[in-house]
């Protein structure tokens, strides 16, 4: 019989499933989302019965056709940005090219006091560093729950707001093995089968992290817990007049390709290299997908969603004008990371001489984060390139934020 976890450390809702008082220690950091109540369970049973209905859990969808692309029209280059980064999706490279192209045009970030705004908690705009009200800033990319009214009061309001998703088949199963220490669900399962087997036996809503082991993507958008599936439809409609633009991680080239047009950037600011990647990380199984998008029925609906929308987006643009150009995007990350990096490609931490490139490593995680090493002898000005391309979220996060709040200019970053 598994004992009870230590007096404190559990709430209403909240399975008593661990094997032992200390693997039930979750770091407090998370904290637990308090807007997920238990109407949600039945709600999603309905929801899942509605999305077989409805063709939802299929595969992806592709465009069916290849319309006259439209035509490059003069444009602006785009400096005031919202970027919701959504868990597990490959946000950390899209949060890497923006601080660069931030960094590298003098713009102000709305940085977290530490590297994220008090997840799980919603946004507030009083979670932004030097937050002043009536000031706004030019981009911000940190992890957040989105609260589009206390956005609003830190960005301007012509921003251009986008976001990622990743399919839960897959983005459930690598939150699994990233946040075992982070959500008591995850922590308290043996293995991504047994959870998976009786999800409901160590799954609680008052649980400590939950809001990363159920639908994660849908409570990062800070999307309410939808009462009746018939809700879905219109909720996720109303998201994409927030947001126009919603990348795809299995796209991610193309999702760059659509991004950089949007932003009227050069081809060069979306170059970027693959962060946060796991070492040694098996792909989950067909039966592991399936029963990932069930137990995330809402995260399945919303990627659905915006998956219809991308391949809108790719119609518009033109498929064969896009695959030329992402095709063009690997061959220059390919060029880059021959010349920037050691072994060309990812590398575990412990190979890495350099502290500041080292990725942080979760706590229990199941596969350690890669980095990058930079090749020896690169120029000064290309080694500080590289370095920035390789640099990780959170000490790129500690430079930005001595270049905006003093002590130090980030100057002393330059030499790699």
């Amino acid at each position: 019989m598994n004992p009870k976890a230590p007096p404190g450390r559990t709430r209403p809702g909240t399975p008593k499933c661990c094997g032992t008082p200390k693997f039930c220690g979750i770091p407090k950091f998370w904290g637990t989302p308090k807007s997920w109540g238990t109407p949600l369970g039945a709600a999603l049973g309905v929801f899942v019965t509605l999305s077989f209905a409805l063709g939802l859990l299929g595969g992806p969808l592709r465009p069916t056709r290849d319309p006259k692309p439209d035509r490059a029209a003069p444009c602006r280059p785009v400096s005031h940005i919202v970027f919701l980064k959504t868990h597990k999706t490959g946000g950390s490279s899209v949060v890497n090219l923006l601080s660069r192209y931030g960094e590298s045009r003098q713009l102000r970030f709305a940085l977290p006091q530490r590297y994220q705004f008090r997840y799980p908690e919603p946004f507030r705009a009083e979670s932004v560093r030097g937050f002043r009200p009536g000031e706004r800033f030019d981009i911000i990319c940190h992890h957040m729950r989105f609260s589009p009214a206390e956005v609003q009061r830190v960005m301007p309001n012509d921003s251009f707001y986008f976001s990622i998703v990743r399919d839960p088949g897959t983005q459930g199963a690598s939150a699994f093995s990233y946040f075992r220490a982070a959500a008591a669900a995850f922590r308290c399962a043996p293995s991504l089968d047994a959870f998976l087997a009786a999800p409901r036996r160590f799954f609680g809503p008052g649980g400590r992290g939950a809001g990363l082991a159920r639908n994660p993507q849908w409570f990062d958008f800070g999307l309410p817990a939808p009462a009746a599936a018939a809700e879905v439809p219109a909720l996720l409609a109303r998201l994409e007049r927030r947001f126009p633009l919603v990348l795809l991680a299995e796209r991610f080239d193309e999702s760059l390709v659509l991004l950089r047009h949007r932003l009227c950037w050069p081809r060069a600011a979306v170059d970027v290299f693959a962060h946060n990647a796991r070492g040694g990380a098996a792909a989950p199984t067909a039966a592991q997908r399936r029963r990932l998008r069930a137990w995330n029925a809402l995260d399945w609906a919303l990627y659905s969603h915006f998956n219809r929308s991308f391949w809108r987006h790719v119609e518009r643009f033109g498929a064969a004008r896009l695959q030329e150009e992402a095709a063009e995007l690997r061959r220059r990350r390919r060029r880059l990371q021959e010349r920037c990096l050691r072994g060309a490609g990812p590398v575990p931490a412990a190979a890495i001489a350099e502290p500041r490139l080292r990725p942080f490593q979760p706590p229990g995680a199941e596969h350690a984060v890669l980095g990058f090493a930079l090749r020896p002898g690169l120029p000064p000005a290309e080694r500080r390139r590289c370095g920035r391309m390789a640099l990780p979220e959170l000490p790129y996060t500690d430079l930005l934020a001595r270049r905006q709040f003093g002590n130090g200019n980030g100057t002393e970053w330059d030499d790699f």
